[in-house]
């Protein structure tokens, strides 16, 4: 049995919440299914938004913003073309008229102890992740160094051309659900794009 990835990867794992560390404990018997809303998607200024709409052809980035959006997310294992485990993130934003996609798969690197995320169908932009709980249960990860992906070879992104992301989950426990926070920035540019909200586990699978 294949452990999950995240169980190697986060730092003081044991202070996650256990709502928390039910829902990374993602290997080959357990998935993560859930539903929520967005209470807000902001950010990103005309120049920022029409280049992410470059995103919507890979399933990874989108311009549309807004208020009480709809959203499901699915976890799963996977096996990726080099025979590495990793994990599927894929995210569908209901907006009024479409929806919007932004997946991901993220694979522990053996070599360097750390976990990858490979973004978009194809994979597009691959980031470092770094994971640590805090004291008051919840889980932050942030982004390290970053390599647009293009005919199978990773260029390295100088960090002024880099997306530092910052994504803080929590359990709350009075209205039973988890909460989400996203936020990634540009050292030039500024905030690219913001998103909280709040969803649960379902049963089963989600559209």
């Amino acid at each position: 049995m294949v452990s999950s990835i995240y169980k190697k990867t986060i730092i003081n794992y044991h202070l996650l919440h256990p709502k928390l560390q039910k829902r990374y404990q993602l290997d080959r018997s357990h998935t993560f299914s859930g539903r929520g809303t967005m209470s807000e998607i902001s950010g990103g200024s005309f120049l920022v938004r029409m280049l992410l709409k470059c995103g919507v052809f890979f399933r990874c980035f989108f311009s549309e913003r807004g208020k009480d959006i709809p959203f499901t997310i699915k976890n799963r294992t996977c096996l990726t073309e080099q025979e590495h485990t990793g994990v599927e993130w894929n995210r569908t934003f209901v907006f009024k008229d479409k929806k919007r996609f932004f997946d991901a798969v993220m694979v522990y690197d053996e070599s360097e102890k750390r976990i990858l995320d490979f973004f978009g169908q194809p994979h597009i932009l691959l980031s470092v992740l770094t994971f640590e709980a805090l004291s008051d249960g919840s889980l932050h990860i942030t982004s390290g160094k970053q390599w647009l992906l293009i005919c199978g070879k990773r260029i390295p992104l100088p960090k002024w051309l880099s997306g530092n992301s910052t994504v803080c989950e929590t359990f709350d426990e009075s209205n039973n659900c988890f909460t989400i926070q996203v936020h990634v920035e540009n050292a030039i540019l500024g905030t690219l794009f913001y998103y909280k909200g709040t969803f649960q586990e379902t049963e089963g699978e989600v559209c």
